[in-house]
């Protein structure tokens, strides 16, 4: 595969932007030429916690994404070959860190740095034997450990991705991106395989780099990520169902939850926490299974998550989920989702004796409960083609005061009332 030249890329990247211009425009101006698919999405979440917290008090948050896919073989004979570009837009306020406390969102949404990033950006050759490499700019979480189940949920414990990875690995997850390569071979039309290959590099993810800044050798490692999966689909299965089993492992060995450099308590210090040798490396599982089907898609498929940390040290030990979703609800409601998880979060000692010095240091005394409870019940409401409204009720139990760090007690167990908004301007106009 030829490199692009910087010109086409910028031609791309601009295609992307377009986008929401594109998507406005009248379907009688004329459709879009054929390999070409555009994507126009804006996703809102509201949520308040009248029960527990620190405080009460409702906080929003959302995300608008253009996304430009290019199919390079329609358009100009450049065999299985496409672009990828995809741009997106972050506003609002975290419920969780500003009225609860907690580092577990309740809103998908909100991320920590607002604005504008250029959060895809690759090109994939597929061979005529199964294997496809994509390269470019990518972030982890958009090709390993994903589900479409994951995020008919407005909590971050499962929408994008399944907590703990992000946290424990510091996998790149949407938007942030760096420079990536993954190769993928799928046996068939059920069984794959796929590596891939990510510069691990924190300095991209802060305000005013937007994802454009496309420097290469100054991360401070490489994260891998391994996984083997069978999926089917109706096309092709009565009872569809994705298994998954992958691993991570990121050279950058992170930092201690609880160690400062001269090996004693940073919270009580009050000195940094210390870089930890070796590497990260975690583990994941994850099935989701069709057990019932009606008419058209009416169906309800269970689902399971589970991760484990197995290398150095980090703040979470474990977390694991399951839960199912029922498609098609009421007479009539074909398109409607009833859903429901529950996870818990497990966090590690040493995680938990920082938050206990730290109290301490505070005036207060004892420890945070080490497992977070969060269960999330939602019915996702199909309004109009392409628009979604997904009321839900989120409970918080053993919040953690990570973001609370003069809590002195525990924080109260928290109640979530939650309305996630989607509007998929494709469908809405037909384009």
């Amino acid at each position: 595969m030829s490199l692009i030249s910087r010109r086409t890329l910028c031609v791309l990247v601009a295609a992307s932007l377009a986008t929401p211009v594109l998507a406005a425009a009248p379907a009688s101006q004329g459709s879009l030429p054929e390999g070409i698919d555009l994507t126009l999405d804006l996703v809102g979440n509201v949520a308040s916690n009248p029960v527990g917290g620190v405080e009460q008090g409702t906080e929003g948050s959302y995300w608008v994404m253009a996304q430009s896919k290019f199919d390079l073989d329609t358009l100009w004979g450049v065999h299985n070959t496409d672009v990828d570009a995809q741009w997106a837009w972050f506003a609002g306020r975290n419920l969780a860190r500003e009225k609860i406390g907690n580092s577990i969102s309740a809103q998908q949404t909100w991320r920590p740095v607002a604005g504008g990033r250029l959060t895809r950006l690759t090109v994939r050759h597929r061979f005529d034997n199964g294997l496809s490499i994509t390269a470019g700019r990518a972030p982890v979480n958009s090709y390993f450990n994903n589900s479409a189940l994951n995020c008919v949920f407005m909590s971050n414990a499962m929408c994008l991705t399944p907590y703990g990875a992000i946290t424990d690995l510091g996998i790149t997850a949407y938007p942030n991106s760096s420079w990536a390569g993954i190769v993928r071979y799928d046996v068939d039309d059920r069984w794959y395989a796929q590596a891939g290959a990510f510069d691990y590099n924190n300095d991209l993810n802060k305000a005013g780099k937007n994802g454009v800044d496309f420097s290469v050798g100054e991360g401070s490692g490489t994260l891998t990520a391994y996984e083997v999966g069978y999926q089917t689909s109706f096309a092709n299965d009565p009872l569809p169902r994705t298994y998954r089993l992958g691993m991570y492992r990121n050279s950058d060995g992170g930092k201690s939850s609880y160690f400062d450099a001269d090996g004693t308590s940073a919270a009580l210090s009050g000195k940094p926490t210390a870089v930890q040798d070796g590497a990260r490396v975690g583990w994941y599982a994850m099935a989701d299974q069709t057990v019932w089907r009606g008419e058209g898609r009416r169906s309800l498929a269970l689902f399971a998550r589970a991760y484990v940390n197995t290398g150095n040290e980090a703040p979470v030990d474990s977390f694991m989920s399951a839960g199912f979703v029922k498609t098609g609800t009421f007479a009539g409601r074909d398109q409607d989702t009833l859903a429901m998880f529950v996870s818990n979060t497990h966090f590690s000692d040493e995680q938990i004796d920082f938050l206990r010095d730290r109290r301490t240091r505070n005036g207060g005394s004892g420890a945070p409960n080490a497992d977070e409870i969060i269960a999330e019940l939602s019915y996702g409401w199909a309004v109009h083609k392409g628009i979604r409204l997904m009321p839900n009720l989120q409970y918080v139990i053993n919040p953690d005061p990570i973001y609370a760090p003069t809590r002195t007690t525990d924080i109260p167990d928290a109640l979530i009332v939650g309305l996630r908004v989607d509007v998929h301007f494709a469908q809405l106009f037909g384009w």
